[in-house]
């Protein structure tokens, strides 16, 4: 009877254990964790994956991903997927954004984002991902026209700047060459550059002096006679100059020295004062046109200039000193104002010298000379 008492204790003792074990192997699991694509085997007694995931020293944020939902039961052999976001501070052909990832690689990162694996990254693709910031530019493939040296290529490039490719083209820039946008601007798409080779030298040649002309009054010739005292010569000189090419193209020439060869001889010549009858018009000694005469003479105007003369003043005051207009103009010459003539004397208002003296001048400032003056009267009513 004892015995089978104590083997009876026995068995419940033994029952309890093995109950015990049973529901201790309910509780306690392996499960696999994918972290970021590593695989783990964790034993846990962890009833979710949210709390599989704490246990393992793993706390997910906002951005990160996690399959199945966190409050998923799991169970002995369950596989839990966890990959952590990454973000990315992105500079695209100089657009910069913020972008979160979960993938662990830059390539795969890149590849999610759709940028090909022919566009230029900072940092290499197969680097794996910090879980801090990482920085990262981007350039697609932007077409480029390249102008130079007489010849235009149209080239697909990733380069940052200008000056970049150029060199991976191998277009080396003399000192003095010129291009079209700043070698340090940034590349665009379609856009269009242009290399500008300048060139500077330095050229002599030689050069032709003309010789100057001095002409002297002679009251002993007629009026409209010149004669040749001392023929003129010309001379020669070395010049040199400072020249600027662009792609093969003189652009500039500047003189920078001059020596003189052999110097011009100056020609001298004589110009006749001696007034000369003039045709159809009869002149009286000491009166206004008679004055006018000498004067005009003394300009190289000849005989018919003066019948010119005559007839425009004729029509404009009749030679009077003091014909004077309403509008103002006064004079021989009707100067507009008359005050005008004080440039050539005080005395404008009633000395003939003085008023034909202006008249004639302005006369050869803005016809040349009188019968010009007299046509612009013919075709105007006025000059």
């Amino acid at each position: 009877m004892l015995r089978s008492v104590k083997y009876g204790l026995y068995g419940a003792v033994l029952a309890g254990v093995v109950a015990g074990t049973v529901a201790w192997g309910n509780v306690d699991k392996t499960v696999n964790v994918l972290v970021d694509g590593q695989s783990r085997h964790l034993h846990t007694t962890a009833s979710r994956v949210s709390d599989v995931l704490v246990d393992a020293g793993y706390h997910f944020g906002e951005h990160d991903l996690v399959a199945p939902a966190p409050s998923v039961q799991v169970h002995d052999g369950s596989t839990v997927v966890y990959k952590r976001g990454r973000l990315l501070h992105l500079d695209v052909n100089g657009v910069r954004r913020d972008v979160w990832t979960t993938a662990p690689t830059v390539s795969e990162a890149l590849s999610q984002l759709g940028y090909s694996t022919v566009d230029f990254t900072s940092v290499s693709r197969a680097r794996r991902l910090a879980l801090g910031p990482t920085d990262i530019t981007v350039r697609t493939p932007r077409l480029v026209t390249v102008v130079h040296d007489g010849k235009s290529e149209r080239v697909m490039s990733t380069d940052a700047t200008v000056a970049r490719l150029l060199g991976d083209l191998g277009i080396a820039l003399g000192p003095n060459d010129r291009l079209s946008v700043a070698a340090g601007a940034a590349l665009t798409s379609n856009q269009k550059i242009i290399v500008s080779r300048v060139r500077k030298a330095v050229l002599t040649s030689a050069s032709v002096l003309p010789f100057p002309t001095t002409k002297k009054p002679d009251p002993k010739l007629e009026v409209g006679v010149t004669q040749v005292v001392t023929p003129g010569q010309d001379g020669a000189a070395r010049i040199t100059y400072a020249v600027v090419y662009v792609d093969g193209k003189m652009i500039g020439k500047t003189p920078i020295n001059t020596v003189v060869v052999t110097a011009p001889t100056p020609q001298v010549v004589k110009v006749g004062t001696k007034p000369r009858p003039v045709p159809g018009v009869i002149v009286t000694p000491g009166s206004a046109q008679a004055v006018g005469k000498t004067l005009a003479a003394a300009r190289g105007w000849g005989d018919d200039q003066f019948a010119c003369l005559v007839q425009l003043w004729d029509h404009e005051s009749g030679w009077r000193t003091n014909a004077a207009n309403p509008s103002g103009a006064y004079g021989i010459p009707q100067a507009l104002p008359g005050s005008k003539m004080s440039s050539a004397g005080p005395n404008w208002q009633t000395d003939a010298a003085t008023q034909i003296t202006w008249g004639l001048g302005y006369i050869a400032g803005r016809y040349h000379d009188p019968c010009n003056a007299w046509a612009s009267w013919q075709a105007n009513g006025w000059y």
